[in-house]
């Protein structure tokens, strides 16, 4: 008897997850949402991950709205000129109340920051910004009933600069920084800027061209990186064998097709005002299209 309550104790310090549940477990059949930039709004990091989740857990269904927005911001604030002067910055908190109101997620990732900082050094203020604009994330997801938070720290600004020349990477390692400080119930934080400065310190080509955007290599980094954070390790694969896998293109089209849909539904002011548009059959065919990816995946 007592050698069966050691064990008992053993496994709760040891291997807490068995209690608790894994966190895929804690998002599988749940309503969840990406919120992020361009560099979400492009989504490829979104359907590799939705990807590896639906492949590797065939028994259990996960439900994902992709809803970045292009040059988005949490701090709210706009350089000058932004956009050859067309328009200022978005800020989520313009489209968050009409968001989480039509979507009503359980779940929410999000994923802002190398937009926050508006390429310039640190500083006080625009740190502040930033720190305010993640509070206000939690808070309101948890007034709007989300129940689980993930707070994704930036990707790196993929530039090499010599020594004592400003690199505005400096600005992304602080801000994912004291995103690691974060303690909060409902709450977890992954480190995907950590995991992304190792990888590209381990070679000698970027993941972005342009030092903001990564390319499908950097996608499937933040993707895995995000799934390590989940608890599920992906195993080494090559870029090119996942892009031919019919199962990883039906759910890549979904997830673009679906996301397209609900943006315009929940509408948003970026260049121009999108006013929120109906969402007729998307959902319907949201269905169908997931029953065909439900019938590839679970004979594999």
């Amino acid at each position: 008897m007592k050698s069966k309550i050691l064990s008992l104790i053993l496994a709760f310090f040891v291997c807490p997850l068995a209690w608790a549940g894994s966190p895929v477990d804690s998002i599988a059949g749940k309503k969840t949402v990406f919120l992020g930039d361009s560099i979400t709004q492009a989504g490829t990091y979104v359907g590799f991950t939705s990807y590896y989740l639906q492949r590797l857990n065939p028994g259990k269904d996960f439900d994902i709205y992709s809803l970045g927005l292009s040059s988005e911001t949490l701090s709210g604030l706009s350089e000058n000129g932004h956009a050859g002067g067309r328009f200022p910055r978005p800020c989520l908190f313009e489209r968050f109340d009409r968001l989480v109101g039509k979507v009503k997620p359980e779940v929410v990732f999000a994923c802002y920051g190398i937009n926050c900082g508006i390429y310039k050094s640190l500083d006080g203020e625009r740190f502040a910004a930033f720190k305010t604009g993640v509070k206000r994330l939690i808070k309101d997801c948890k007034a709007a009933g989300v129940e689980q938070i993930f707070i994704v720290t930036p990707p790196i600004y993929d530039a090499t600069t010599k020594e004592g020349e400003f690199n505005y990477d400096s600005v992304m390692t602080a801000y994912a920084a004291w995103e690691m400080t974060i303690k909060e119930e409902g709450v977890q934080v992954i480190d995907l800027h950590s995991a992304m400065r190792k990888a590209r310190d381990a070679r000698t080509t970027v993941f972005s061209r342009d030092r903001v955007h990564p390319g499908k290599e950097g996608h499937l980094l933040m993707a895995t990186s995000i799934l390590k954070g989940l608890g599920l390790e992906v195993p080494p694969e090559d870029l090119g064998a996942i892009q031919k896998d019919p199962l990883f293109n039906q759910i890549d089209r979904l997830r673009s097709y679906r996301s397209k849909q609900w943006m315009k539904h929940i509408g948003y002011n970026r260049e121009k005002l999108v006013k929120p548009q109906p969402l007729g059959e998307t959902e319907s065919e949201v269905a169908k299209k997931q029953v065909e990816i439900d019938t590839l995946r679970r004979k594999k």
